[in-house]
């Protein structure tokens, strides 16, 4: 990539907002948030530092618009895994959730990193002042494995079992990123397995239930 001073400067106007983000998630990608400045992003674009400032008052602005776009990609993900499974029943459908989160973070682990991990909560708590879509979707998918009976457990049991099943999510995925994640030899897909144990656990009739 070459940079700004071997190549003519663009002006402020010839940017966009789309161009800034392209590039911010790019050298996320390649450096981590650590790597991530103004600085290279002018470099990138062959523009000053003072242009990005035309769309972004600050670096944590910019940040929490990648959140945002990062949380607009994984939604539509997920609603698209949903939109393939040939069946109704809750269990297919938070499978197919699950797949669909799993591999956005396979293929958006500095993004991923930046829009769950705590280390950047205060980033994170800003770009979603409430529960991000994509929760809240999950949510919706476990609320309808309650009504249609799937899911044989008392209401007031719904909040514990859904963090429970997006702990387990996140878990999976953090494990992978950090390379703990090991295969047994002739166990199959992590995540195949635990959407299998959670619909055996689940499916059974909660002892109090009537």
């Amino acid at each position: 990539m070459l940079e700004a001073s071997n190549k003519q400067r663009r002006i402020r106007n010839s940017l966009s907002r789309e161009e800034i983000r392209d590039v911010s998630l790019l050298i996320l990608k390649e450096e981590g948030l650590e790597g991530l400045s103004m600085r290279k992003i002018a470099n990138r674009l062959g523009c000053s530092v003072a242009s990005p400032y035309s769309y972004y008052e600050s670096q944590i602005d910019l940040v929490q618009d990648l959140i945002k776009s990062g949380e607009d990609e994984l939604l539509s993900m997920l609603k698209k895994a949903i939109t393939e499974v040939d069946s109704n029943f809750a269990f297919e459908k938070l499978a197919a959730i699950a797949r669909g989160y799993f591999n956005f973070a396979s293929n958006n682990r500095e993004l991923h990193k930046v829009m769950f991990v705590t280390d950047y909560g205060g980033v994170h708590r800003k770009a979603f002042p409430q529960l991000p879509k994509s929760y809240r979707f999950f949510l919706e998918t476990v609320r309808f494995g309650f009504e249609s009976g799937e899911i044989p457990y008392p209401k007031n049991e719904y909040p514990a079992i859904a963090r429970m099943m997006w702990s387990w999510m996140y878990g999976v995925i953090v494990l992978d990123m950090t390379g703990m994640l090991r295969k047994r030899k002739g166990s199959g897909n992590p995540i195949e397995e635990g959407i299998s144990y959670f619909q055996k656990l689940l499916s059974k009739q909660y002892p109090n239930s009537k």
